[in-house]
């Protein structure tokens, strides 16, 4: 609407509080090298070595990602299962695919090229400046908080191109026909009356017997689910910038006096409320149509020199800003920096009601009429000082804890035999942890760190009972640990275990018999005998999509029974040791298939077939690259039962 007004650009300050950089937690550089002894290695992707250290990294850093993810609200459970032996089996998969199928790019010949590699990096935001510019100086700094040089990174954007070249081929092979995604359709549809027998392990386990020699057959036979790993206890210190907190004070006087160095964030910009007749003439016209308008602009001022209040109505008959003009003139409120530099000049020179003479810009002649005035408003100190006083505490807290994780690092190291001259210029509470292994710190995550870890089962720790240096387990919180007991791996004694063991083969068995009873009834009741004393539950419809309770493997179970002859009748050992038999005793089929199901459908189908055809060449590739794991270092050491 207004042509004159000049197009400013609105700065938008952005405050990266993580980069997760793609892939960073597999590894940086030893992909396609080895590394390490045999004895040091958890697998090996034909001459590739996966090293102890390496994996356990990559569990750590999985690790504090998901609990990144979590933003504070981790649990028990999920601590649990970030310490589990399958979360760790799955980070050592996703390491060993990557490390196969980048073994196979290579022996393809695939390559990146460099003017690839650098589109791909220079399209990151996270490097821009604040004119939305590539960066270098950001890139580098970024980079270095996540400890990685470029180098480092720019052969991990290689490698994830790579990847998803080999994804993208696979995904261009998936094709499901309409016929088939229709059938498939009406399966997932089809609803049967399905009605449940359990057969619990529960009802057998009393009558299990179990004796002694067996118990310590299997005991022999599995000894080393029974072996104690190598732990220790520690005292510990931990530093945070909550402790340092308490020695920080801010002053009211302190506060005033930032209050006025800063008082212009605390100000309103004066506004100007004005109307204006413009009189156009392009900057490339003759002398006399320039002549003409400045004549015009003149004439017109000189009217409203006499008659004021005819501004309106000259705005209208004159003005060559037609939304303005219709308006009788009226710009609405501005600020400076929204207006050419000679109209803003001029409009914030003019008293309210006053008049300009005529202002020539690049747009042609503005008569200018101050019509309101908005002053600077200043929001009083009482109204900021709670944003005041959080801002100058979180960056005294922060600098405060920087010194004192200087001092923390520097004591610890040269009072290495005690842990208190820290704990008592800091001061800090000495903790007490629990067992620890080196691959586990247990349920505290401030111990589960990888390189705390080795630090606490170094020979220098254990022999000469060191403190350990500080180690930042988490973003702002050090820790220093010194092992005060300690004990090598062990056997545990039969008498320790006997009872767990008992206790375990009872219910393996009881599962076995639950398993041979629900077999024996399911043959009974496909045979046409009559089987007395059956508690079936009461009869419900079920898709594959609505379970409405049945157990994901039992659904499997009833939509693969052939369903021919009703009643139909089959039966699955399901995960909790419960024998399920399930009695078919109607089948509804769909009527019609909408073409939107048929879309969302293939589009899922092709999805699923993409995720398949990727595992099964995966998985294929896995098998010729030679992998080997060696299943005793991937999870932690720990006791069966």
């Amino acid at each position: 609407m207004f042509d004159f007004v000049t197009k400013n650009r609105i700065l938008v300050y952005i405050v990266i509080a993580l980069i997760a950089l793609t892939f960073a937690f597999f590894g940086v550089d030893a992909y396609f090298r080895g590394g390490g002894g045999a004895a040091d290695e958890v697998a090996t992707v034909g001459d590739s070595k996966i090293t102890v250290q390496e994996f356990g990294m990559s569990v750590r850093r999985a690790q504090d990602r998901m609990r990144a993810q979590a933003q504070g609200q981790q649990n028990q459970q999920m601590n649990a299962y970030l310490n589990s032996p399958e979360f760790r089996q799955a980070v050592l998969d996703e390491m060993i695919e990557r490390r196969v199928l980048l073994q196979q790019a290579a022996r393809a010949g695939m390559a990146v090229s460099t003017e690839e590699l650098r589109s791909v990096i220079a399209s990151i935001e996270a490097f821009y400046d604040e004119d939305g510019k590539f960066s270098i100086q950001r890139y580098e700094q970024l980079l270095r908080a996540q400890n990685m040089t470029p180098a480092q990174f720019e052969r991990q954007i290689e490698q994830d191109i790579l990847l998803g070249r080999i994804r993208n081929t696979v995904a261009g092979t998936a094709f499901m026909p309409n016929k088939v995604v229709e059938r498939l359709v009406r399966i997932r549809e089809q609803e049967r009356e399905v009605s449940q027998l359990v057969v619990s392990p529960v009802e057998f386990r009393d009558k299990v017997e179990v004796t002694e020699e067996e118990a310590k057959e299997y005991f022999e036979e599995n000894k080393s689910l029974f072996r104690i790993p190598e732990r220790a206890k520690l005292e510990y210190l931990v530093l945070t910038p909550e402790v340092a907190a308490a020695n920080v004070e801010v002053s009211d006087d302190e506060l005033k006096q930032i209050y006025e160095q800063r008082i212009t964030e605390f100000q309103t910009a004066e506004e100007r409320r004005a109307s204006h007749i413009l009189i156009t003439v392009s900057s490339d016209a003759s002398d006399e149509d320039k002549a003409a308008a400045e004549a015009k602009a003149s004439d017109i001022y000189q009217q409203l020199q006499a008659e004021p209040n005819r501004f309106a109505e000259l705005a209208r008959a004159n003005s060559g800003d037609p939304g303005s003009a219709e308006q009788g003139g009226d710009l609405g409120f501005f600020q400076r920096g929204f207006m050419v530099k000679e109209f803003e000049d001029a409009a914030f020179a003019l008293e309210k009601g006053e008049i300009s003479a005529p202002v020539k810009t690049q747009f042609g002649y503005h008569i200018i009429r101050i019509d309101e005035i908005k002053a600077v408003e200043t929001t009083p100190f009482a109204q900021v000082r709670e944003q005041l006083l959080k801002e100058v505490r979180e960056s005294r807290v922060q600098e405060a804890y920087l010194e004192a994780a200087q001092t923390f690092s520097d004591l610890v190291y040269t009072e290495y035999d005690s842990l208190k001259p820290t704990a008592d210029t800091l001061n800090l509470t000495i903790q007490q942890s629990d067992w620890v292994s080196p691959t586990s710190g247990g349920m505290n995550p401030l111990l589960n760190n990888t390189q705390l870890l080795e630090a606490v089962f170094s020979a220098e720790s254990l022999e000469e009972r060191r403190n350990t240096d500080a180690v930042e387990v988490q973003p702002n919180t050090m820790v220093s640990a010194r092992v005060v007991e300690h004990a090598p791996p062990s056997d545990m004694p039969f008498e320790e275990v006997s009872g767990d063991i008992v206790d375990f083969l009872k219910s393996e068995r009881a599962i076995e018999q639950a398993k041979t009873e629900g077999d024996a009834i399911v043959e009974k009741l496909i045979s046409g005998e009559e089987v007395k004393g059956l508690d079936w539950s009461r009869p419900s419809f079920v898709t594959l999509q609505r379970r409405e309770g049945l157990h994901p493997e039992g659904a499997r179970a009833v939509f693969s029974a052939d369903a021919a002859k009703l009643p139909a009748f089959v039966g699955v050992a399901i995960d909790d040791g419960r024998y399920v038999v399930y009695r078919i005793t109607e089948v509804r089929e769909v009527e019609s298939v909408s073409p939107d199901q048929l879309q969302t459908a293939s589009r899922q189908l092709s999805q699923i077939t993409v995720q398949e055809q990727y595992a099964n060449i995966v998985g294929s590739m896995r098998e010729r690259s030679e992998v080997r794991v060696r299943e005793d270092r991937v999870q932690p050491d720990q006791a069966a039962f």
